[in-house]
């Protein structure tokens, strides 16, 4: 998909509209409730005007989800052998940003998104697992099979919370006990699995990251080539 440069305007857009103001709207009606029909009406314009800064209601739930995303910290490990309290705090923070935002793991999970927030997080992760030993092959397939594990579980999460009160309570019983346990206890059940189940990166020697030159996909060894490998 191609996104127009920030601050430049497709012909026909009209002046009164920037697209950022297009994703504030976005922002505040949340992706659950997202129509272009519901954006148009919030800012006060026609549903055809909004097409001259966007070409569909995925494309701004790319650019509302590429915003949020930002909001994630990625803590560096202080050590090499904490690089999975990394990883942990990455998860935690995915799952509040869902939790506060109804609509956004469901979403995440049909989409691929190469936006410049995603890239961002993506180099952040990545970086930390290449700097502990991984190779980036291996550093991206734990980042990407990471996120799929997460946002399938949190997206299951908010389906369970519809179902829990519109289901027999006779019915709900016997099958789903395990899912009537704290969300809580679950969710950290599962991320402890999933990065204990993870390898210890290959001892090599690791040089210290030069603060002036920040990991960046399009530079660091290998990390562009890998990224290419998973998705093909």
């Amino acid at each position: 998909m191609t996104y127009a440069a920030d601050g430049q305007r497709r012909r026909g857009r009209p002046p009164r509209l920037s697209r950022d103001q297009l994703v504030d709207a976005a922002c505040e009606l949340g992706i659950e409730n997202l129509t272009m029909a519901a954006v148009a009406e919030r800012l006060g314009v026609t549903h055809q005007s909004l097409y001259g800064w966007v070409q569909d209601r995925d494309e701004l739930i790319d650019l509302v989800s590429d915003r949020l995303i930002r909001q994630i910290e990625i803590l560096p490990p202080t050590d090499a052998g904490d690089w999975r309290d990394s990883l942990r705090s990455y998860a935690n923070g995915l799952r509040r940003l869902s939790e506060d935002t109804p609509g956004f793991a469901a979403a995440g999970l049909g989409r691929f998104r190469v936006t410049p927030g995603y890239i961002d997080v993506n180099r952040e992760v990545v970086g930390v697992l290449e700097h502990v030993g991984f190779e980036p092959v291996m550093a991206q397939r734990i980042y990407n099979t990471l996120n799929t594990v997460l946002l399938g579980w949190l997206a299951r999460e908010e389906a369970l919370c519809e179902l829990r009160g519109l289901a027999d309570p006779d019915v709900w019983e016997a099958p789903t006990v395990e899912l009537r346990s704290p969300s809580d206890e679950r969710f950290q059940f599962l991320v402890h699995a999933f990065l204990a189940g993870l390898p210890d990166p290959p001892d090599r020697v690791q040089l210290p990251p030069d603060p002036e030159l920040p990991i960046d996909l399009r530079s660091s060894p290998g990390a562009a080539d890998a990224l290419v490998h998973e998705l093909l």
